[in-house]
């Protein structure tokens, strides 16, 4: 199966200053940020029920990164066909979709003419409400892109079977574009289903520069600028020999981030279950509440287990917003799935438990945590799902009635400090909303090199809110990184929000 998994245009510098009505204090969200500095993505998806979800969240939390494109795609799990013309196998001879015979509607996977295939009005029917959720959106941070962008951005590309990259399309063609365009920032293509849609663009920039003067130009530029972030619903990156084409082609750019805990991790008797401290937000209680009714249209779209609403194109056995279990077992042996999950057993849900999602540009969320420090904590996710909580305000609220975000600074975060000696850390710190904030110093011992991350109660002394002195152990090697986190978090909200600031300080 699928794997599960648990945001542009340049804005005129200013500030926002806001009555706040409750508080008689002002609120200064700050200055537009420059999205020409943020990290450019460009997101393909063959729309699964996870990738809908991590959609929604994309455009929940795009005030974080530059969006370049949305593109819908085929995978191995979902294909549209052409209008029964062919089969699978006919177009991908080398297919790597693992249905067995669909409750005998087929004999394999290589006679399908189409598979589980996709609503092809959802995309459209999501921008809507975004555009609706602008408003207040835009107000509570101006570094959302506008409705217009997001529309512009978005296509269909080679979505007729898995891994066919046979024509160009209109996605493949706003891809390539987008790989030749001026901006030399690196372009982070995302693959939430296959990688077809990507190869096209790439293969027809093959056939219209390798034969040319200017093929070492543009071969520096595609291997310099593009990262293909996951690639796996197909066969058609090596088939089509696109690396072989484009010698130093980069992957990268892709981790699933915060939010990848789906109800197949909440349920009580799954295998994979949630750790204790992370069950209350995949259940009911904290989501309806939380983000689900009346936050808006965008949130109002996530999917949820058995909460009533079919998945167009699904089989019974998938249609998790009709069904309160996950049972791949069955899958298999209704011919769905591959052969191998068959011993592999049922997890029931209770109704609105969070659903699968699929989202890759979590790890862009800016929240203070460094990317070259080991950050896989349930805490961050908590964290995550609080800010998702507080986010969820600002689609029906003005900033005058939301919660927004700390805004830490960290003085200086690489440090060096020599075995038995002492560094001090310093920040500072406002919130927004003039709201009270909290402190917390910690030596994230699971990120520190020093005794392989195992030393516990190393010295920190973090007597003052932004400022903390951190001693290095007198057996520590030149070289050993220690990791220190400070955790500030605004107080006396319902939604609270937290941000941080991280500090490497190695040792000589």
């Amino acid at each position: 199966m699928k794997r599960i998994s648990i945001f542009i245009i340049a804005a005129i510098a200013s500030f926002f200053t806001l009555c706040n009505c409750s508080t008689n204090k002002a609120i200064d969200l700050g200055q537009p940020v420059d999205k020409s500095a943020q990290q450019r993505v460009l997101i393909t998806t063959d729309l699964e029920v996870d990738d809908m979800n991590g959609l929604i969240l994309s455009l929940m939390f795009a005030d974080h990164y530059d969006i370049a494109g949305i593109v819908w795609t085929a995978g191995m799990y979902h294909f549209q066909g052409d209008g029964g013309l062919h089969t699978l196998g006919e177009i991908t001879p080398n297919y790597r979709c693992n249905a067995q015979h669909c409750e005998h509607t087929v004999k394999n996977a290589g006679e399908l003419r189409s598979y589980r295939p996709v609503d092809p009005t959802w995309l459209d029917r999501i921008l809507n409400c975004y555009e609706e959720d602008y408003k207040f959106l835009s107000q509570n941070s101006p570094d959302y892109p506008t409705p217009e962008y997001i529309r512009s951005i978005t296509k269909i590309g080679n979505i007729e079977f898995e891994g066919d990259y046979r024509f160009e399309t209109e996605g493949s063609k706003f891809i390539e574009q987008i790989i030749m365009d001026d901006d030399t920032r690196p372009l982070v293509i995302q693959h939430w289903g296959g990688i077809n849609t990507t190869v096209r663009a790439l293969y027809s920039i093959y056939e219209k520069y390798h034969n040319t003067p200017q093929w070492e130009q543009v071969l520096a530029k595609v291997v310099s600028k593009v990262r293909l972030g996951g690639s796996g619903e197909d066969n058609c990156r090596a088939d089509s020999k696109i690396d072989e084409m484009f010698p130093g082609l980069q992957s990268g750019g892709y981790v699933m981030g915060f939010f990848n805990y789906g109800s197949f991790f909440s349920a009580s008797d799954s295998p994979r279950r949630a750790a204790d401290e992370l069950q209350p937000y995949l259940h009911k209680e904290w989501i309806m509440d939380a983000y689900k009714v009346n936050h808006g249209k965008l949130m109002e779209q996530i999917w949820l287990m058995a909460e009533g609403r079919a998945v167009f194109g699904e089989p019974y056995i998938y249609n998790y917003g009709l069904i309160d279990f996950m049972d791949w077992g069955e899958s298999a042996r209704m011919g769905w799935g591959p052969a191998s999950l068959v011993s592999y057993p049922r997890a029931q849900y209770k109704p609105y438990d969070w659903a699968f999602c699929q989202f890759g540009c979590a790890s862009f969320i800016n929240i203070g945590l460094r990317s070259d420090v080991k950050n896989r904590r349930n805490h961050n996710t908590i964290v995550m799902w609080e800010e998702l909580a507080a986010r969820a305000d600002w689609a029906i609220a003005g900033p005058e009635n939301c919660n927004h975000a700390p805004v830490v600074t960290p003085e200086k975060s690489d440090l060096t400090c020599k075995a038995g000696n002492s560094v001090t850390m310093k920040a500072t710190a406002k919130d927004p909303d003039g709201n009270k904030l909290s402190y917390k110093w910690f030596v994230q011992n699971e990120s520190c090199t020093y005794m392989d991350g195992k030393a516990e109660n190393l010295a920190l002394d973090a007597s003052s809110d932004l400022s903390a002195s951190f001693t290095v152990p007198a057996d520590a090697k030149a070289g050993d990184l220690f990791v220190v986190t400070l955790e500030v978090q605004d107080c006396g909200v319902e939604r609270p929000m937290t941000r941080f600031a991280q500090y490497v300080i190695t040792a000589e």
